[in-house]
C-alpha cells in the first residue's frame, strides 16, 4: 500500500482546501509549534476511524465557519488517494450550515472508490479501509509521539504478533488436539487395566498418585505462572522507574536543597522581624541621636546660666543704687526746708503723739502742753504731719512698680538640674542603647543582603527543578516523589516473586520426578489382556506425538523471535550508522508478552539508553515488524510518525532521514526538526544548508500571518 496524496480542507486549523503528495520513500512534514503538525496526524486518525462515526463540530475550521453567512452551508473533508492493488480513494466528510448564528453539522459521509480497469467504482468507506488497511496494520503504522514507539507496551502484544505473522498459531490447535488424544488414550489404558485382576489394585494406587501428583504439577505450575507475572510486571515498572532514576535522585537532591534553602530564608527573615514603630518608644530608639543633642543642650545650659547670673548682679547693682540716691535726696531736702536739723518725721511715731495729746503732755521735753496751747498745737501738726507722711509714703509705694526680681521662674536652674540629672551615668547608659540601635540596623541590613543572596540560590535552584522537570519525559513532581519512594518497594517485591519461582521449580523437579515415576512405572504393568497392551501402545505413540508438537511449537516461537530480533537489529544498525549503538534483545516474558532490551557487545544491559538510542532501537523493531506483514501478506504499508524525534541532536537529524529515505519503506514524519528561528525577529525558517543534504521529499507547513 502507498499513499499518493491526502487532502485536508477545511479540518481545524487547515482552511480550505490543503493537499499533500508522497513519494514511496520517506517525506517530511516540518512546521513549528502551533503550525498544524499535529492537526495533520489527528486529520489521518479521523479519517482511518472505521469504529465511530465523530460528528465533533470542533473538527471544523473556526475561521470557516466565521465566514458563512446564515443558511449557508459548506464541507469539511478529509480524502487519501492510495495504490492497493490498484488505485483506490477513500473521503470522510462533514456538512456543516450556520443557522441562527450557530454552525451545525447536517451530514456524515464516509465514501470509497477503486478503480477496475477504467471504471471507477463506490464502495462504503469503512469496508474499503478495513479490507486496505486494517485496524491491526494501523496499530503498528500510525505513531503519535516518542512515547508510542514501544508496541511491546500492551500485555498482549507478543501473541497477537505471533498469531497474526507466524504459523505458531496452528500448532496451538494441533498441540491442544495431542493433548485431548493422549488424556482418553491415558484413560482407555487405565481403565482397561482395572479390568486385569491381576494389576487392578495396583493400577487403581498409580492412578490415583498420579492424579494426585498431576494435580500438584498444574497447582505449581499456576504458581510459577503467577509469580512471573509478578516479576514482569514488577521489572517493567523498574524499567521504568530506572530510566528515570537518575532524574528521581536529582529532584530529591533538589527538594532537599531547596527546603534547606528555605529554611534558612525562614530563619533569617524572622531575625528581620524588628518592631521599628513601637521599638522607638518601647525599647528607646528614639534617643539613638541623644548623645549629640544632650552635648548641645549641655552648651545651651551653661550659657543661659551665665547670662542669667550676670543680669542678675547688674540688676542688684541698679536697684541698690536708685534706693541709695532717693534716700540722701530725701534727707537733703528735708534739711534745706528749715534752718535747724529738724527731727524725723518718724519721731516720736505716731501711737507716742497720739499719747501724748491724750495726756496733754510733751514726753519729749517733759513739759506741758494744754489742749488749745501752741505746746498743744505742735504735737497736734506733728501728728498730722505723720499721719500726712505715712499717708504719702502708701500712695509712693503704691504707685511705684513693684521690686520684683528680674527672673521670676527657676527655669533655667531646673534646666541645669536636668543637664547635671541627665548627664554621668544616665548618658553613658543611653550612649549604649545607640551602640545598641546601630548594631542591630547593622546585622538586619547584612541579613536582608544574605536574604537576597539565599532568594537568588534558591530562584536558581528551582529554575534548576524545572529544567530537570522539562527533561523528564512528563513526569510530575508528585511522580518523580512517588518513583522515589516505590523503588525499593518494587524491588523487594520482585525478590520475593524470584524466590518463590526458585523455591516452586525445585518443588516441581521433584514432584514431576515423582510424577515420571509413577509414570514410568503405570507404562510398565504387564497386563495380559490384549487390548491393554494395545491400548498401552497407542497411548506411548499419543504421547510422544504431543510432545513433538509442544517442542514444535516452543522452537517455531524461538524461530520467530529470532527473526524479528535479526530484522530489528539490522534496522538499528542502519538507523545507527557510525553511532554507538549496541545490540537488541527480544525476550519472552510471563503472559504471552515479550520486552525490547539494550545490551552492550559484551552482553551487559544499557539500563539507561539516550533518547536517539531508544527512538531508533523502537524504529527499528516496527520496521521489521512491517518486513513480517511484507511477508505474510505480500504487501507493505506506510509508516506514519507524529514527531519521533524530539529527542535526537542537531547534527543526527540529517543523516537519520537520508538512512530512512534509503530504506525501501513508505515513511510519513511530522517533525518540527530543521527549523531555525532568527534571534532578532523570531520568526521561524527552514535550515536550507540541511535541506539540501536531504534526498527525500519535503514540505513546510506555517500558520498564516493574522491566523488567529
Amino acid at each position: 500500500m502507498i499513499i499518493k496524496s491526502v487532502t485536508i480542507n477545511n479540518f481545524r486549523s487547515y482552511y480550505r482546501e490543503n493537499t499533500f503528495e508522497f513519494s514511496k520513500g520517506l517525506t517530511l512534514i516540518i512546521g513549528g509549534n502551533g503550525d498544524g503538525k499535529t492537526t495533520f496526524f489527528e486529520a489521518l486518525e479521523w479519517l482511518l476511524d472505521t469504529a465511530h462515526e465523530t460528528k465533533d463540530p470542533s473538527l471544523i475550521s473556526e475561521m470557516r465557519k466565521s465566514e458563512l453567512d446564515e443558511d449557508e452551508a459548506d464541507t469539511m473533508s478529509v480524502s487519501m488517494f492510495f495504490e492497493h492493488n490498484g488505485e483506490k480513494e477513500v473521503s470522510k466528510s462533514l456538512t456543516f450550515e450556520k443557522r441562527n448564528g450557530v454552525c451545525q453539522v447536517t451530514n456524515f459521509a464516509f465514501k470509497g472508490y477503486e478503480t477496475n480497469g477504467a471504471e471507477r467504482m463506490q464502495r462504503k468507506g469503512s469496508s474499503l479501509i478495513d479490507v486496505c488497511f486494517d485496524a491491526f496494520i494501523r496499530k503498528y503504522c500510525l505513531f503519535k509521539g516518542e512515547s508510542q514507539l514501544n508496541v511491546f507496551n500492551e500485555k498482549e502484544a507478543l501473541r497477537t504478533l505471533v498469531d497474526k505473522f507466524s504459523d505458531i498459531r496452528k500448532f496451538e490447535d494441533y498441540v491442544a488436539v495431542a493433548t485431548e488424544l493422549e488424556a482418553k488414550s491415558d484413560r482407555a489404558y487405565a481403565k482397561e487395566c482395572q479390568s486385569d485382576k491381576k494389576i487392578s489394585q495396583r493400577v487403581s494406587e498409580l492412578q490415583c498418585k498420579k492424579e494426585h501428583l498431576g494435580q500438584q504439577i498444574d497447582e505449581i505450575k499456576c504458581d510459577i505462572r503467577k509469580q512471573e507475572d509478578v516479576v514482569s510486571t514488577y521489572s517493567v515498572k523498574l524499567e521504568d522507574l530506572e530510566k528515570h532514576q537518575v532524574t528521581s535522585e536529582s529532584y530529591q537532591d533538589i527538594k532537599k536543597r531547596i527546603d534547606t534553602q528555605r529554611e534558612k530564608l525562614a530563619k533569617l527573615r524572622s531575625m528581620t522581624m524588628v518592631r521599628y514603630n513601637t521599638n522607638l518608644l518601647d525599647e528607646f530608639w528614639a534617643l539613638m541621636p541623644y548623645q549629640n543633642v544632650f552635648e548641645e543642650f549641655q552648651k545651651k545650659v551653661s550659657a543661659l546660666s551665665k547670662e542669667k547670673r550676670r543680669l542678675s548682679d547688674l540688676d542688684i547693682q541698679e536697684k541698690a543704687a536708685a534706693k541709695a540716691k532717693k534716700e540722701v535726696v530725701d534727707e537733703l531736702t528735708s534739711s534745706l526746708q528749715s534752718d535747724f536739723t529738724r527731727l524725723p518725721w518718724y519721731l516720736p511715731d505716731g501711737e507716742t503723739m497720739q499719747e501724748m495729746l491724750d495726756e496733754e503732755v510733751c514726753k519729749v521735753c517733759g513739759r506741758p502742753a494744754k489742749k488749745g496751747t501752741p505746746e498743744y498745737r505742735f504735737m497736734e501738726n506733728k501728728l498730722r504731719e505723720y499721719l500726712e507722711h505715712k499717708s504719702q509714703e502708701l500712695a509712693a509705694k503704691q504707685e511705684e512698680l513693684p521690686d520684683t526680681p528680674l527672673f521670676g521662674t527657676q527655669y533655667i536652674e531646673e534646666l541645669h538640674s536636668l543637664s547635671i540629672s541627665f548627664g554621668g551615668m544616665t548618658a553613658r547608659d543611653i550612649s549604649k542603647k545607640y551602640r545598641e540601635v546601630v548594631d542591630k540596623l547593622e546585622l538586619v541590613a547584612r541579613i536582608k543582603r544574605d536574604i537576597a543572596e539565599k532568594e537568588a540560590e534558591l530562584l536558581e535552584l528551582e529554575d534548576e527543578k524545572s529544567r530537570l522537570l522539562i527533561q523528564a519525559d512528563g513526569l510530575t513532581e508528585a511522580m518523580l516523589d512517588k518513583n522515589f519512594r516505590d523503588i525499593k518497594g518494587f524491588y523487594e517485591q520482585r525478590d520475593r516473586a524470584k524466590n518463590r519461582i526458585s523455591d516452586y521449580r525445585e518443588r516441581l523437579v521433584k514432584v514431576q520426578m515423582e510424577y515420571d515415576k509413577v509414570k514410568e512405572e503405570f507404562e510398565q504393568l504387564n497386563p495380559t489382556t490384549g487390548m491393554a497392551k494395545v491400548y498401552n501402545r497407542v497411548h506411548t505413540l499419543l504421547d510422544k506425538v504431543m510432545r513433538a508438537f509442544v517442542n514444535a511449537k516452543s522452537e517455531n516461537l524461538r524461530r520467530f523471535l529470532a527473526s524479528l530480533e535479526e530484522r530489528t537489529n539490522s534496522y538499528f544498525e542502519k538507523l545507527n550508522k557510525n553511532d554507538f549503538r549496541g545490540v537488541i534483545r527480544i525476550v519472552q516474558t510471563a503472559s504471552d508478552s515479550a520486552e525490547i532490551k539494550l545490551f552492550s557487545s559484551n552482553g551487559t544491559p544499557i539500563k539507561n539508553p539516550g533518547g536517539a538510542q531508544e527512538t531508533t532501537m523502537y524504529m527499528s523493531l516496527l520496521f521489521a515488524i512491517s518486513d513480517l506483514t511484507t511477508l505474510k501478506r505480500e504487501e507493505d504499508y506506510p509508516l506514519i510518525f507524529d514527531a519521533p524525534t524530539s529527542s535526537f541532536e542537531n547534527f543526527k537529524e540529517n543523516v537519520f532521514y537520508n538512512i530512512i529515505d534509503k530504506i525501501q519503506k513508505q515513511c510519513i514524519i511530522v517533525t518540527k526538526d530543521l527549523l531555525e528561528v532568527d534571534k532578532l525577529t523570531g520568526k521561524k525558517t527552514l535550515n536550507e544548508a540541511q535541506i539540501e543534504a536531504l534526498t527525500c521529499s519535503v514540505y513546510r507547513i506555517e500558520k498564516q500571518t493574522g491566523y488567529n
